[in-house]
């Protein structure tokens, strides 16, 4: 059997912030493993690769200051601006694995962060998801709270609503405890900027401890700690519906004065007629056989019967404040119970009539317009859908032009790929927490489609964990 291998103070590992994507998850990742594996890590050239600004953000700032005071670390250069990082975890790695002792740790059950700018809280969140699953059962309460001020809906990040619909019913089909999340306020880091504030209700992993009386077999022992994920023992099957959450300013009104519309309700319209126009080109293999045997599924055959592939559903509509403040999200739902999503941050500009107003009391002409409804593009509608909707079925299609006779069967797995990249680090430690699992007839996952992110979170797990 397989033995885990042991991780010493001496063990310290340095990486270079540079290597493959060069940012931010570069730095959470090690920071979780870290604290989780008591081993020391030092970070150069933070956030690298990065365009404009270099060095920690403050959502980097604010996780690393709480997992460092949590696990007892001694943390140098965690200051926003900073390019360099060091972490020192003064706990001890428990002597039945790669983790960390928990007869060490102490463990509140609430958590207050706040972020002094609309900073995406969910990247905050990736940071510290790891670490308080794993101790969260030191707590004096079932469930670990951590409430977090900052962005809700912030660029280059999960959304909440990407995370409550896509990322937490993925996490409970891998096999991770039940995870909750709250929407106290939503927070934008567009335009005008709004703080946000979000709950997570974080259960932890049922850890067990040695010296506990009860006697365990060797299978019983394998399911304890961080749960062993393979995503090729996972099949899809094909969709079975698709929700849209729309969200955005109900002004300015489109074809106001004749029983017009909200701009709101105008890009449901858009989003709805685009998708469904999209998904009539899709392989039929993509969608779940509609099947009348049963009455239960009458709605799903009048859909078929209404020429479209599968249900589709407005999951949330809501007003927004401001015209900067638009957000779309798309949501496949999979015979196997996995989601699949892709969503779009966008603006809308000013009214253009507004525009041609101004112009015509300057005495330009301006073309003539034989409806009071502007173009979509003028809203930037139609472009901020399209992009979303492309992005979409490229996700779900299950055609890949490399795909050959040589290519493993099933080897996609069912998440999409902003999905893909956030479940490397519970992969790895899966991997590591139990090597006396075989690898070798396990089904090989085809990686030509993983992003630049997934590449890094798989390199800094193997840097910190050393599998494979």
């Amino acid at each position: 059997m397989a033995q885990p291998r042991a991780i010493t103070k001496q063990n310290h590992v340095n990486l270079n912030g540079r290597t493959l994507e060069g940012g931010g998850q570069l730095v959470r990742i090690a920071l979780a493993l870290s604290t989780l594996t008591s081993r020391p890590v030092s970070i150069d050239h933070v956030r690298g690769n990065r365009q404009g600004k270099k060095g920690l953000k403050g959502s980097h700032v604010a996780a690393v200051k709480l997992l460092g005071e949590i696990s007892d670390s001694k943390v140098s250069g965690n200051v926003i601006g900073s390019e360099f990082l060091n972490i020192t975890p003064e706990h001890s790695q428990s002597t039945n694995g790669p983790l960390v002792d928990l007869s060490q740790v102490e463990v509140q059950s609430e958590y207050d962060i706040r972020l002094p700018t609309a900073g995406a809280i969910f990247l905050v969140f990736q940071a510290l998801y790891p670490y308080l699953l794993h101790v969260g059962s030191k707590a004096a309460a079932p469930f670990i709270t951590v409430t977090i001020t900052g962005g809700t809906n912030a660029a280059f990040s999960p959304s909440y609503d990407y995370a409550t619909q896509v990322l937490v019913p993925n996490y409970a089909r891998l096999g991770l405890p039940p995870l909750f999340i709250l929407l106290h306020k939503r927070g934008w880091s567009s335009g005008p900027v709004e703080l946000g504030s979000i709950q997570f209700l974080i259960h932890p992993l049922e850890n067990q401890d040695a010296s506990d009386e009860v006697q365990r077999t060797e299978s019983q022992s394998a399911i304890s700690g961080f749960p062993r994920i393979n995503l090729m023992d996972h099949k899809c099957g094909g969709i079975t519906k698709i929700d849209i959450t729309i969200l955005a300013p109900d002004s300015p009104a489109i074809n106001a004065g004749e029983g017009g519309i909200t701009a709101r309700q105008f890009i449901e319209q858009v989003v709805q007629k685009t998708l469904r126009r999209a998904l009539k080109k899709l392989n039929p293999s993509t969608f779940a056989q509609a099947s009348t045997s049963n009455p239960e599924e009458d709605d799903i055959a009048r859909d078929f019967a209404d020429d479209r592939p599968v249900p589709i559903e407005i999951h949330t509509s809501e007003p927004t404040s401001h015209r900067s403040h638009v957000y779309i999200l798309l949501v496949a739902h999979t015979f196997s119970g996995f989601r699949i999503g892709h969503d779009a941050l966008g603006s809308i500009p000013k009214d253009p009539f507004d525009q041609r107003r101004k112009a015509r009391h300057r005495g330009k002409q301006q073309p003539s317009s034989s409806h009071s409804r502007p173009e979509a593009d003028a809203y930037g509608i139609k472009s901020l859908v399209g992009r979303c909707v492309d992005g979409f079925i490229e996700e779900i299609s299950n055609e890949r032009p490399y795909l050959d006779d040589t290519s493993p069967p099933g080897s996609e797995p069912c998440l999409d790929r902003h999905m893909r990249d956030q479940i490397v680090i519970f992969e790895e430690l899966g991997k590591a927490c139990h090597p006396e699992i075989e690898a070798t007839n396990e089904a090989l996952e085809d990686k030509r489609d993983w992003t630049l992110h997934t590449k890094t979170a798989e390199w800094v797990c193997r840097q910190m964990l050393g599998n494979g």
